[in-house]
């Protein structure tokens, strides 16, 4: 009988240790699985922090004016707006008169002109060599009259826009004082895509 009893708790150690032995096996597949998870989590949440970190910082709008100044310019001729109010994401080029995109998305663009005397000017937004919209003003009655107009356009990564003059004659006069309308260019991003 004691063989028989010694039997038994042997046939018990060796079930209890295989059991143990199988339970770790199967705990420490559960904790590569949890360690696994912890992972992933972890790179979505940075990738969240930067998309969010870019979001904080990634405003892009600028705001330029023409300020003491009586120009003449010859069709398609782009206007520099070189007088920068704003300039978040430092993406207009006060030299040139042109916006870069850094992102792809929508934005929208609102620009003024003003001119003098008996004069007119008339001009476009354009964004890669596409026209997307005009705005202009023909001074008949004296004064400083102003044009305005709002667009919103499309834009990949890496797209130009600016404002040029268009129009019939070769010249157009933009006058823009301090104490009088200023002519302008405003321009930013609505939503990224």
């Amino acid at each position: 009988m004691e063989t028989g009893m010694v039997l038994v708790v042997v046939c018990f150690l060796a079930f209890f240790s295989k059991s143990l032995s199988f339970q770790q096996e199967l705990t420490e597949i559960k904790m590569e699985g949890l360690r696994e998870e912890v992972r992933n989590l972890t790179q979505r949440l940075q990738q969240l922090n930067t998309t969010l970190q870019k979001e904080k910082t990634g405003h892009i709008m600028f705001y330029a004016v023409i300020r003491g100044k009586s120009i003449t310019y010859n069709v398609d001729t782009i206007l520099v707006f070189e007088t920068v109010i704003v300039n978040r994401g430092g993406l207009y080029n006060q030299y040139d008169g042109v916006f870069v995109a850094d992102r792809k998305g929508m934005y929208m663009f609102s620009w003024t002109v003003s001119t003098s005397s008996s004069n007119w000017i008339v001009t476009e937004l354009v964004v890669e060599n596409q026209i997307i919209s005009t705005a202009g003003v023909q001074n008949s009655g004296g004064g400083h009259p102003s044009g305005s107009m709002t667009a919103f356009c499309r834009m990949e990564m890496g797209d130009h826009a600016w404002i040029r003059s268009t129009g019939r004659t070769s010249s157009h006069v933009l006058y823009s004082n301090d104490n009088y309308p200023q002519s302008s260019f405003l321009g930013l991003l609505i939503y990224s895509e």
